[in-house]
């Protein structure tokens, strides 16, 4: 059997773990930490991880000089230029994960002796440019990724595979709602979960990429620095420059500090010759107590914790606080104090899980998602509006999504209702919540495609032929074209969401998704879709219209259904004046 290994391949840190033979989990840190994901060249030399890190003087994501820190934030982009040298952001991602295999070969070969198949996470907000390059990079330092799974779903699969009895902790959590708090030094990821038949179901996610802990570590520098120049009586005249590389040391020393905190109630941060000045005034020597780091951090966690009360917001999921069964806290800031007792006054203290493996819980998901071989499949089924907006299911919740190298593909003919401006509006849509597919219930509008069509048709003449493609990229591919005009048109939809399947019972039989039918008044259309998969659905075709067909066609005359009894009286030309029916109209 082929081992595979779960990567997490973040923005600002990366990890390799592999669940070895004895069903036990392996990381493959340094000093117990993830990698940094920072790549650093000098001439022809690649140096990555903490020693790239070490040499970097500014701590945000981006290209400093001749390292690139977060080089995942630069996939899709043809070049970057990276110290006077332009680079494929994708060489500058292999670069990183060739080190990372080789020192995961280095640390324990026997456990890892094939470092060829992958479960890698992504980001929820990565689309499918994104992981197609990803796919490629990976592939260039030999890893095949036989499937991308987001992170949030990851660390969630990872926190039931801690437990001791795995699947019955997931019965035991069917239907409940699960809120995973992810924030990392990059990011604050949250996604909204609800555990249905055994399967971990994403519903709604919301990001931030402004309020990471990488901004953190830059406001205790800056209190720090301002400290040292009031201790000394520093003005803006006096004050000195610093020696080179040492913002890049102290910015290490912030970050551990930080890390102690969580624990201790001091840290000391110590830096000699940080200033190109004499004696005591030449270094950076004070303690950070826990108080000093809260009030820091005060208006950074105050705008985290806003993002909870966002999601489940009445114009986002629209979820009490109190129906949340569980909040998993992942990330390496969820362990400071402050963000903990945020968290259990909103959640209280039975419902919040912080993870004691922040850091890692995600990559080791994903190993753990390899080694069951557990396959993603779609969370909320991909519906296209027809005519009067009636709803036709395309692709039905559950449906399996493709591994590496497959591909998961569906055909619908499709008939032009009013073909009158020569344009055939397809529109695409998925639920907002699980379960909740009712014909009134919340839409999320994920894509509109425009066919050519003759507008000289009569209606539910021309044909469209659409193919609907789902690679193993997670990308939605959509190809249509009506058969007169036969002007080929293509839609590449990324905004997907998932469920993995974590447990093999259930606690209900599974039924099978149904094409959803009526009108929905809440579906907030932007565009009026003017198509239906039934060529004899007259009652789809506008009043107007079907009078003017039936005026010309004796033999094949259509009755009318009251709406369009109506609709052609208010489009009827007035006899006096010849306007359609309108206020200011000189009959109205």
């Amino acid at each position: 059997m082929v081992q595979k290994i779960g990567i997490d391949f973040g923005t600002t840190n990366s990890l390799i773990s592999v669940v070895t033979h004895q069903n036990k989990i392996k990381s493959f840190t340094e000093k117990d930490r993830p990698h940094p994901s920072v790549v650093h060249y000098e001439g022809e030399r690649v140096i990555c991880g903490i020693k790239a890190k070490n040499k970097l003087e500014q701590n945000t994501i981006g290209i400093h000089g001749t390292a690139v820190r977060g080089p995942k934030k630069f996939l899709g982009k043809d070049a970057i230029n990276v110290g006077g040298v332009i680079k494929n952001p994708k060489e500058v991602v292999s670069n990183l994960m060739s080190f990372l295999i080789e020192h995961a070969k280095e640390e324990d070969e026997d456990v890892i002796a094939d470092l060829k198949h992958a479960v890698v996470t992504i980001p929820v907000a990565m689309d499918g440019r994104g992981r197609q390059a990803l796919r490629e990079a990976f592939l260039d330092s030999g890893i095949l990724i036989e499937s991308f799974v987001h992170e949030p779903l990851a660390a969630l699969y990872g926190y039931y595979k801690d437990l001791d009895d795995t699947e019955n902790a997931v019965l035991r959590d069917e239907g409940q709602l699960i809120l995973v708090f992810d924030w990392g030094g990059g990011t604050l990821d949250l996604t909204l979960c609800q555990i249905k038949n055994g399967n971990i179901v994403q519903i709604l996610n919301k990001g931030n990429n402004k309020i990471g802990g990488d901004y953190l570590d830059e406001a205790i520098l800056k209190y720090v620095e301002e400290h040292h120049a009031e201790k000394f009586g520093w003005t803006e005249e006096s004050q000195k420059s610093r020696n080179p590389s040492m913002r890049a040391r102290l910015l290490e020393e912030c970050e551990r500090a930080k890390i102690t905190l969580s624990k201790r109630t001091e840290a000391p941060i110590f830096i000699p010759e940080y200033y190109n000045a004499e004696g005591d005034e030449a270094e950076i020597d004070c303690w950070l107590s826990r108080k000093n780091l809260d009030d820091i951090s005060k208006p950074l966690i105050n705008a985290g914790l806003r993002e909870i009360d966002e999601i489940l917001s009445p114009e986002q999921a629209d979820v009490d606080r109190q129906c949340i069964s569980l909040c998993l806290a992942t990330g390496g800031m969820v362990n400071m104090p402050a963000i903990k007792q945020g968290l259990r006054e909103l959640f209280g203290v039975s419902a919040l899980h912080v993870s004691d493996k922040g850091d890692r819980i995600i990559s080791e998901g994903a190993a753990w998602i390899a080694k069951d071989n557990a396959a993603l499949s779609l969370a909320k089924p991909i519906e296209l509006v027809e005519a009067r907006n009636s709803l036709l299911t395309l692709i039905p919740e559950g449906t399996l999504l493709p591994k590496r190298g497959n591909t998961q593909k569906t055909q619908q003919a499709l008939y032009c209702a009013d073909p009158r401006d020569g344009k055939a509006v397809l529109s695409f849509k998925r639920a907002q919540m699980v379960g909740k597919t009712a014909t009134a219930d919340r839409r999320t509008s994920i894509g509109n495609l425009v066919i050519p069509v003759n507008k000289d048709f009569p209606p539910l003449k021309e044909r469209i032929d659409v193919d609907v493609q789902i690679d193993d990229n997670l990308i939605m591919k959509v190809n249509a074209k009506s058969l007169d005009e036969n002007i080929p048109q293509e839609l590449n939809i990324y905004d997907m969401e998932f469920s993995i399947q974590v447990a093999n019972g259930s606690t209900e039989k599974k039924k099978q998704p149904k094409t959803i039918k009526g009108i929905g008044e809440k579906l907030g259309v932007a565009v009026r879709s003017n198509v239906t998969h039934i060529d004899t659905d007259w009652h789809l075709v506008p009043g107007e219209l079907l009078k003017l067909f039936n005026d010309k066609n004796p033999y094949l005359k259509k009755p009318l259904t009251e709406e369009q009894r109506l609709e052609e009286l208010y489009y009827k030309p007035c006899s006096n004046c010849g306007a359609q029916w309108k206020i200011g109209c000189c009959s109205a």
